[in-house]
């Protein structure tokens, strides 16, 4: 071998030694960011709706997956004028990551309009996604297009939508209600109805069942909108793969299907408003079952996402004060927590609504031609009655597994949630 060839592999060798020590330095020391961010947004996720979760589920010993969890912190979440949030307030701390008041969607009270995590993520160039098993004009799930003061215009938000630049997944219920309004939006401006056509840029593909979600080309960069009828988004039974019930699990499934064939990464975005729409009605059995179903789509997202992926549960606003009291036994699940306690009285109360009997049952009195009514074992009764119940005073848990989620430690405010996830985009 001549010296010169010796030399220029001797060269090499060292070229190749330097490089390898500065990319294991790169890689070590450089903070990199997560391809896959998901955010799972709810309410009454506080440290006593979860409790009363976990025995409903199995009892003292059982344990819910998103205690597996490392990171957890406590969350303030008042609103700029009210101590205690609405549904508007508490998701735009969130995902605008400022304080608004109450009815606002990510708009300050002068008017300035705030930017939401998936206008951000979408101007990263990352795939973007929202999911909810509420109608996509409700406050905590229009909170990432809509810019109003006023979250209770339905029309207004369905409009922002029609006109906002499309996210590459989104997935929500009403579409007994919605289709009709988009089709209508697309008539008066003679455009076709399989299609939404947005900003003039590109359109959605309007999908009407969970099958066709399934059979959808995840590799196709084709926005999708899926939007189904509520009856099939209200299951929370233990069961998957379902296409006609289908279970939170399984549209998480779909969702990262589709959105991680984004070289850039992705944020999905998971509300479940379905929570809160139990607590309403004083509905502690569908309260805690939501509750179940919420906590094992975070499992899935964990499972398909991988374990690099930056996962964030947390809590929104505290609806109707539910307390689950006195001493049931370990291992009492199920109705056993929900029926009257062993002293006799309801286990289950509300501070605030309509109260919930599902076994009253009305009688004639055989001394009275009156009726009277005999409430059954499962009467979850009010402090004070309401047609519905309303929000109470109480911070939320925040939890995270991935990078970034270590900074979720002690008591935070619910904004600094949006920070978290900013910082990982």
């Amino acid at each position: 071998m001549s010296m010169k060839l010796r030399n220029r592999l001797i060269a090499l060798v060292c070229l190749i030694f330097f490089l390898s020590i500065g990319a294991a330095l790169f890689l070590t020391t450089t903070n990199r960011k997560p391809f896959a961010v998901i955010v799972f947004v709810a309410d009454n996720i506080s440290p006593s709706s979860v409790a009363a979760a976990r025995l409903f589920s199995g009892g003292g010993d059982a344990r819910l997956q998103i205690e597996d969890l490392p990171n957890t912190a406590i969350s303030r979440n008042s609103a700029n004028d009210y101590s205690v949030p609405d549904a508007a307030s508490a998701s735009t701390a969130i995902a605008a990551g400022k304080r608004v008041n109450r009815g606002a969607l990510c708009m300050m009270p002068s008017g300035s309009s705030l930017t939401s995590l998936l206008e951000e993520a979408m101007s990263q160039g990352r795939a973007t996604g929202l999911l909810s098993t509420g109608k996509l004009t409700t406050p905590t799930t229009a909170v990432y297009y809509s810019k109003t003061l006023n979250a209770s215009d339905t029309n207004g938000i369905l409009t922002q939508f029609a006109n906002h630049q499309p996210f590459d997944f989104v997935v929500g219920g009403g579409g007994e209600e919605t289709i009709p309004s988009l089709e209508n939006h697309n008539s008066q401006k003679g455009l076709k109805t399989t299609d939404l056509t947005l900003s003039g840029v590109r359109s959605y593909s309007i999908i009407r069942s969970v099958a066709e979600l399934e059979n959808q080309p995840f590799w196709k960069k084709v926005p999708t909108l899926g939007i189904l009828p509520i009856a099939a988004l209200s299951q929370s039974g233990f069961g998957e793969g379902n296409p006609e019930a289908p279970s939170l699990s399984d549209l998480v499934r779909i969702a990262i299907r589709n959105l991680q064939s984004n070289g850039k990464g992705y944020l999905l975005v998971i509300d479940d408003p379905m929570i809160g729409d139990a607590a309403l009605s004083n509905d502690a059995e569908s309260m805690l079952g939501r509750i179940l179903s919420f906590d094992r789509a975070v499992a899935t997202a964990r499972r398909y996402a991988g374990e690099n992926a930056l996962v964030i549960v947390t809590g929104r606003e505290n609806i109707g004060g539910m307390s689950l009291n006195g001493y049931p036994f370990l291992r009492d699940k199920g109705v056993s927590v929900l029926a009257l306690n062993n002293d006799g009285y309801p286990s289950i109360c509300w501070s605030t609504g309509p109260g919930f009997a599902p076994e009253k049952v009305t009688h004639s009195s055989s001394s009275s031609k009156t009726n009277t009514s005999s409430v059954g074992i499962l009467t979850q009764p009010p402090a004070f009655r309401l047609p519905s119940s309303v929000g109470t005073a109480g911070d939320v848990l925040s939890l995270g597994t991935g990078p970034g989620s270590e900074k979720l430690h002690g008591f935070i405010d619910l904004t600094e949630i949006h920070r978290i996830i900013q910082e990982a985009l």
